[in-house]
């Protein structure tokens, strides 16, 4: 049996889960970026990459056959039934690679942490010890948005596609208050992150 605790990091969009995750890599934790795999999952030699140009079209495609997340992003977040057929592929895909790699982390890892939005609908629940839920007021989260470099009308559908703050804060054993500084920030996790 591992010896280690599996958190689940999640929250809603712009609320500052991948700072929280930073942190926890600087503290010597095992990070999953499930964005991040999921990007990995969209490359053309992963069978995923077929479903989506048979589902989306190859509109989403960039020049060397690459998908273009910004383009499949626009379709889907413009939509909420095409986001849902996107998710219908994604997460079961995405499911079995994160439970692959969180199993095949090595012993004596001090933490693993699985950073996702979509913890609970990707079904993520049953493969973490806690849940670790980050947030921040709309203002605070659509201004990060913002200064990421989204038009607002993108950054208000996004906000708007992902569960409501009350579905994140049901699921949470510890909330981090996300609305002040990186130092703020910083000063509230740090404690917690040495004694996990």
């Amino acid at each position: 049996m591992p010896n280690h605790k599996v958190i689940g990091l999640t929250g809603p969009i712009g609320s500052g889960k991948n700072e929280v995750a930073r942190l926890f890599a600087k503290a010597g934790a095992t990070v999953i970026d499930v964005d991040q795999v999921a990007h990995e999952l969209y490359r053309r030699d992963y069978p995923l990459w077929q479903r989506l140009v048979e589902k989306f079209g190859a509109v989403i495609l960039k020049k060397g056959g690459e998908i273009d997340r910004q383009k499949l992003g626009a379709i889907v977040f413009a939509d909420p039934r095409k986001l849902k057929q996107l998710n219908k592929l994604v997460h079961p895909a995405l499911k079995k690679e994160i439970e692959r790699r969180t199993r095949n982390v090595e012993r004596g890892t001090r933490d693993v942490v699985i950073n996702a939005a979509l913890l609970k609908e990707i079904g993520l629940i049953p493969l973490v010890d806690e849940v670790w839920v980050v947030t921040a007021s709309e203002k605070a989260r659509l201004a990060r948005l913002l200064k990421k470099g989204l038009l607002r009308k993108q950054a208000s559908e996004r906000m708007k596609a992902q569960p409501v703050a009350a579905n994140f804060l049901r699921i949470a054993d510890k909330i981090v208050d996300n609305n002040g500084t990186l130092q703020t920030l910083k000063k509230q996790i740090s404690p917690f992150i040495r004694a996990s």
